[in-house]
């Protein structure tokens, strides 16, 4: 039992009671618990334990269908691509899986400067990204008006055709004050992640510094929401927890935020453990392949209105199933993974990484030769101010669906015009013709205003 009081949301009791379950679900039982995920009703906790508990591969894979279908009607068939950058290792916690922690010596510790950030955004934008994840350390006092200052300094960055729209901020709790200096530079999501909602484990992980703070960390989200702040993602780090206990505790948690803020959680991040340099722990919980797709689906049925965030720092091939899976967001290039591939030399620290980890137009012709999904680098939403109940409400009336597959399409030509190489050009006006040929006649015509604007030189053009 913590110490400290759990938030009243947070129901340990309810969620161990739930797993209790063990029996198979009857074909009647699964029939209704889908039926239900189709009609786009958020599943409570009894049914995601029914789904996790379905143990045939005809079950699995109808699991995984029926959550791809729920992203198809909420979102469409458009994969949104963004790039995470990751702005200093210096922290001041010492959570023993990460390559950051505080007391690790084998990694040498960086802020980027100001020229530094402008030269890492051009690298970004030239793969044809408008969207960036800033990812640093946690410090005693979160240097906030840092973090400020690089989204405004992102936002400055022009390559002649593209740039940056949408900025994104993974940061520990903060302070009201603090989390309004955010809002102040145009800050677009603010992440929290949990990593783990299983106490012990994430107290074993944990052991000091700012992110030690188990309580702390729970009621974040309600106090970025509380100081105004319109879109607050969550996150799990699969592995550190058991993830059938996490993915309760997160459905938990969504539930409470919409409930007392009518917002929820505007994404959902799926990313497993991975070893990293310096580390001091292996994965308690592994998650299998199969467990991890599973995973993903049922965090589609169960926040059927999240975005789901999936990573390539996964093997391509999973990665590319969880495309079919559920996800409707992933992120890519930069310098997306600072761990893997660096070299560990005796006595040597480890640079910090400022090149690209893998190139876009790879990830681009992935999805167009196998997944045959529609990648799309839209901003419309930012562009456009629709944020917090705004986005949501469009979210729930399925209307995003409408604008989501015309502007998708425009931000994909702009891709493929100005970025993409020859044969991914080609490949991907293939597949554009295809989807376009499957759109309604209302997201047919928009569709087709915005690619001759778009074929006309114009950049940016969204409904």
């Amino acid at each position: 039992m913590s110490a400290q009081s759990l938030p009243l949301w947070f129901d340990v009791a309810t969620i161990e009671k739930a797993l209790s379950r063990r029996n198979v679900p009857d074909a009647v039982e699964l029939r209704d618990i889908l039926d239900k995920s189709m009609q786009m009703e958020p599943l409570d906790l009894n049914e995601i334990v029914a789904l996790m508990r379905v143990d045939d591969p005809a079950g699995h894979e109808r699991i995984l269908a029926v959550a791809d279908e729920v992203k198809q009607k909420v979102y469409g068939d458009r994969m949104v691509l963004s790039a995470p950058l990751h702005l200093s290792n210096h922290c001041g916690s010492e959570c023993l899986y990460c390559s950051n922690r505080r007391d690790n010596g084998l990694v040498e510790r960086k802020y980027m400067t100001s020229p530094e950030m402008r030269q890492a955004a051009l690298k970004i934008i030239r793969q044809g990204h408008k969207r960036i994840f800033l990812v640093s350390g946690q410090l005693p006092n979160a240097d906030v008006d840092y973090l400020a200052e690089a989204i405004s300094i992102l936002y400055t960055v022009f390559d002649g055709v593209g740039e940056i729209h949408s900025v994104n901020v993974n940061v520990g709790p903060l302070e009201a004050a603090q989390y309004q200096t955010l809002l102040d530079a145009y800050v677009g999501t603010v992440l929290i992640y949990q990593d783990t909602y299983h106490e012990a484990s994430y107290r074993a992980a944990h052991v000091a510094g700012p992110k030690s703070d188990y309580v702390k960390r729970l009621n974040a989200p309600d106090t970025a929401f509380a100081a105004g702040v319109p879109d607050v993602g969550l996150g799990i780090l699969l592995g550190l927890g058991p993830w059938q206990f996490d993915l309760l505790a997160l459905a938990q948690h969504a539930t409470h935020l919409e409930r007392v803020y009518d917002l929820g959680c505007r994404t959902v991040s799926l990313h497993r453990m991975r070893l990293a340099p310096g580390s001091l722990m292996d994965t308690p919980y592994p998650v299998s392949d199969a467990d991890y797709l599973r995973c993903v689906a049922l965090a589609r049925l169960a926040l059927p209105h999240s975005g789901i965030i999936l990573t390539t720092k996964e093997p391509a091939g999973l990665w590319r199933d969880g495309c079919s899976a559920g996800a409707s967001q992933l992120l890519t290039g930069s310098v997306a993974n600072p761990y893997e591939g660096w070299a560990l030399a005796p006595g040597q620290q480890v640079p910090f990484p400022l090149g690209e980890d893998c190139h876009v137009d790879e990830v681009v012709r992935f999805l167009l030769e196998e997944a045959r999904h529609l990648p799309s680098f839209c901003a419309a939403c930012p562009r456009l101010g629709r944020r917090g109940e705004e986005f949501l409400a469009m979210v729930r009336e399925c209307g995003m669906k409408g604008q989501c597959s015309p502007n998708s399409a425009a931000s994909f030509m702009e891709f493929l015009l100005h970025y993409a190489t020859p044969y991914t050009r080609s490949m991907g006006e293939r597949l554009l013709n295809e989807k376009l040929n499957k759109m309604s006649l209302h997201e047919r015509g928009a569709a087709d205003r915005l690619l001759k604007k778009v074929r006309a030189g114009c950049m940016d053009e969204f409904i």
